[in-house]
């Protein structure tokens, strides 16, 4: 008695362009063990820590054009006030 292999599955089709492209978006978002303690994917991660950074740089530019505010406002009264605060603005600049 000789034995046959028989594939009683019908043959396999391609999976529709639609759903094979939601799955594909579904598991990059979808958390990985690889990931943060936070669960976001790495990439957005990074993404989220330069929008910090630039923040911070936004915050700090703010920072020094209000104290160069300041000293032109106190330049005519107070003259060495003024030069103290343009001189902790230039400060922040170097650092």
């Amino acid at each position: 008695m000789s034995a046959q292999n028989v594939n009683v599955l019908p043959p396999l089709r391609r999976p529709p362009a639609g759903p094979l492209w939601l799955t594909n978006v579904v598991e990059m978002l979808a958390p990985t063990p690889q990931e943060s303690a936070s669960g976001h994917p790495s990439w957005f991660e990074a993404l989220r820590v330069r929008w910090a950074l630039e923040r911070a740089e936004r915050r700090d530019a703010r920072a020094r054009a209000d104290l160069f505010a300041l000293a032109r406002r106190y330049e005519s009264t107070q003259p060495e006030f003024a030069k103290d605060l343009v001189a902790a603005a230039c400060n922040d600049c170097r650092a």
